[in-house]
């Protein structure tokens, strides 16, 4: 081994064309917009002394799509490899997971401002860092079944490796829309008269007052694209396998692998620089417990 893969995946093969043209605009994009969100993290830690860690992670994030569009353009023009198939592979799954807990996380944040008492009671505190653990145990699997894909050629492990990325396409899908119910169940819990715990600064980006309605816009945006992502790569991981030389379905052509993948990823990191996520969901360093927002 590594042997080449026995059935179409979401994108297919990099060709020289379009591949190379495509990941050559989305390769600085990626990086330009890694910049930022680093240089926004610095900023905010020296000079504003806010620690909002979301920022360097979203740079983690540009960092596997800036590494992910290389080697697609490397392996356009060496189809043949298999390692750079493989390699390419793993860094397109790696990444996204960032941002749909960043996001899951401010939504956390909003239930604490909004419903001080049920935010931070035990059970939700215990039950926050629950998706970070499985994510990044589920990240190593899918690493996993990568390789397996790639070495065992026979039924069972092809069998063993296709499970595993269909259970972490679902998880995944499961986070991002978490947001959805949370905020809804948020919204209905919160009195009319009560005090809100608001957080962050008075402004944020594009001149955005920094209300809750503002956090809830914000989240629920990030939630629509992100999940779209999720929700279509979920489903096409549970399509019908489709062997190499048979003509590919549309949900496994090369827009369909652009759009839901690089496309959607790039407006979500683009869209929390612009409205500036770091003046919106940053909560003093420290905060613990109602009211310490």
């Amino acid at each position: 081994g590594p042997f080449p893969p026995q059935h179409q995946g979401l994108g297919g093969s990099p060709s020289i064309y379009p591949d190379v043209w495509i990941n050559l605009v989305f390769l600085p994009l990626f990086t330009i917009l890694g910049i930022l969100h680093f240089s926004l993290f610095l900023y905010n830690k020296n000079k504003r002394r806010v620690l909002f860690p979301f920022n360097a992670a979203t740079m983690g994030f540009c960092a596997t799509r800036t590494i992910a569009t290389s080697l697609r353009i490397a392996w356009a023009h060496q189809p043949r490899n298999i390692h750079l198939a493989m390699t390419a592979q793993i860094f397109v799954y790696a990444g996204v997971i960032i941002l749909i807990i960043s996001n899951l996380w401010w939504t956390v944040r909003i239930v604490r401002a909004q419903n001080p008492r049920l935010g931070w009671s035990k059970p939700i505190t215990a039950l926050i860092p629950l998706p970070i653990i499985l994510s990044v145990a589920m990240i190593l699997c899918l690493i996993v079944s990568v390789c397996i894909i790639f070495y065992l050629p026979d039924p069972f492990h092809q069998l063993v490796g296709r499970t595993i990325q269909q259970t972490g396409a679902a998880l995944f899908a499961l986070w991002s829309l978490l947001p959805f119910p949370i905020l809804l169940i948020s919204i209905c819990l919160a009195r009319p008269n009560s005090h809100t715990d608001n957080f962050g600064d008075a402004t944020a980006g594009l001149g955005l007052k920094n209300t809750i309605p503002t956090k809830i816009f914000v989240c629920i945006t990030s939630a629509l694209l992100l999940a779209s992502g999720a929700t279509f790569r979920a489903i096409t991981n549970f399509a019908p396998q489709i062997p190499l030389e048979a003509e590919p379905p549309w949900y496994f052509s090369k827009p369909c692998f652009y759009v839901f993948n690089f496309t959607l990823e790039i407006s979500v990191v683009a869209f929390w620089l612009v409205i500036r996520a770091d003046k919106i969901f940053h909560t003093p360093n420290g905060a613990k417990g109602p009211g310490s927002y």
